[in-house]
């Protein structure tokens, strides 16, 4: 059994709020320490060691030092964790159980808040992430019994006696704020409160970006993002092919190259048209031989928050089109779209990539009158007449997504 020197607690909130210079001092810097660690997630770990130990816990106390990646190999430390619950082994007094409850009463809450907010701020980081799974487990198996589920509902308040608990098993392990460092903790609540909720919503923020550039990986077309200065910020799939396959276009640390001065001259009059002047271009850049050139569409394009950190807001979007690259739908989704049999499915691709009746028979491996029949099916399921209507109709709306 362990024992502890309590002292009676003494009123915080209608206390002065007088403390040192030195401690207001680190109080400043953490605070902005803490909005710091916003957008950059990195530093929480250093930001919630320099808290703890600002507030009265021990160094290392919550496990948030820099060797935290060695934490998750240690396997007596594992042990500890996975052992470890809110039962204090302290040897209270009845004075000190007093004490206990009043200290309880007095400053529970404001550490119930802080501990949730350490808590969540273990998980922000991606470095180390084992090691933080660890120390969630650790925090949550030794001091989340104290929170006791409110009947009926889904939340959660600690009663007294789990309250209780906590307070001691806080304690026991070292954590018993005085004063100044619970004046402290009033102070960076609200700061650490805010500073969550603020990097939750840049995390939603993200997610939808993420998903919304996931999206343009699906398209057909090519899609380049590009800053005020012409410097690509992002590119979609297509675009990656279309510029790794193609000597047409490059990109250089001052934006898009073309083959010769002049194609680069224009690609820049393009870009700048958009970003500088809001009006949209189009662009046909040669690739010499017998391909067709690549088509180049410049729109302008403000976004509420610039791409990947940069701090150069982006401007303008250019489309690359490639009349090379045959993107066919596959046979799956004209059968759900038009509810064609496979057979006639093969037919229309075959028509919508440009062949005749004959070709599309000996492309699919049919005779010449079964091809004409699926063919007059594939008519009336698609409310078309005749083979370019159809394939006017592939192209217009199954075309524009990947299928790989």
């Amino acid at each position: 059994m362990a024992s502890i020197k309590l002292v009676a607690p003494v009123k915080l909130l209608n206390g002065p709020d007088t403390m040192t210079i030195a401690t207001e001092d680190a109080l400043h810097s953490l605070v902005d320490r803490i909005y710091e660690s916003i957008e950059r997630p990195e530093l929480w770990p250093k930001t919630i060691s320099a808290m703890v130990e600002l507030v009265g816990g021990r160094h290392g106390f919550w496990g948030m030092d820099e060797d935290i990646e060695d934490l998750a190999v240690d396997v007596s430390w594992n042990r500890q964790i996975f052992g470890t619950s809110c039962s204090p082994t302290l040897f209270l007094s009845r004075g000190d159980l007093k004490v206990l409850d009043q200290y309880a009463e007095e400053f529970g809450e404001l550490i119930i808040r802080l501990l949730k907010i350490v808590f969540l701020s273990t998980l922000w980081p991606e470095k180390g992430a084992e090691a933080r799974e660890a120390i969630g487990l650790r925090m949550a198996r030794r001091y989340l019994p104290a929170f006791e589920c409110i009947e009926g509902t889904s939340v959660s308040s600690p009663s007294m006696p789990a309250l209780r608990k906590l307070i001691a098993a806080l304690w026991e392990d070292g954590c018993v704020f005085s004063l100044d460092n619970l004046r402290c903790m009033r102070l960076l609540v609200p700061h650490l409160d805010r500073a969550l909720r603020l990097q939750t919503r840049l995390r939603s923020a993200d997610l939808n970006a993420d998903m919304t550039l996931g999206a343009l990986d699906a398209l057909t077309i090519g899609v380049v993002f590009v800053a005020r200065s012409g410097r690509p910020l992002w590119l979609n799939r297509r675009a990656q092919e279309v510029i790794g396959h193609s000597d047409a276009l490059r990109f250089s640390s001052a934006g898009l190259v073309g083959r010769t001065a002049s194609d680069t001259r224009s690609l820049r009059e393009l870009i700048k048209g958009a970003v500088s002047e809001g009006t949209q271009g189009l662009l046909a850049v040669s690739r010499g031989d017998d391909l067709r050139p690549l088509l180049l569409t410049a729109v302008p394009l403000k976004l509420m928050r610039p791409l990947n950190g940069s701090d150069d807001s982006t401007c303008g979007v250019v489309f690359i089109s490639d009349p090379s690259w045959i993107d066919d739908p596959n046979a799956e989704s004209l059968r759900k779209a038009y509810g064609l049999t496979n057979r006639e499915a093969q037919i229309t691709i075959a028509i919508a990539r440009g062949h005749g009746l004959q070709a599309a028979a000996e492309t699919t491996g049919v005779a010449i009158t079964t091809a004409r029949s699926q063919l007059q099916q594939a008519f009336l399921k698609t409310g078309t007449s005749h083979q370019a209507e159809l394939a006017a109709l592939v192209h217009r709306t199954l075309t524009h997504l990947r299928h790989d």
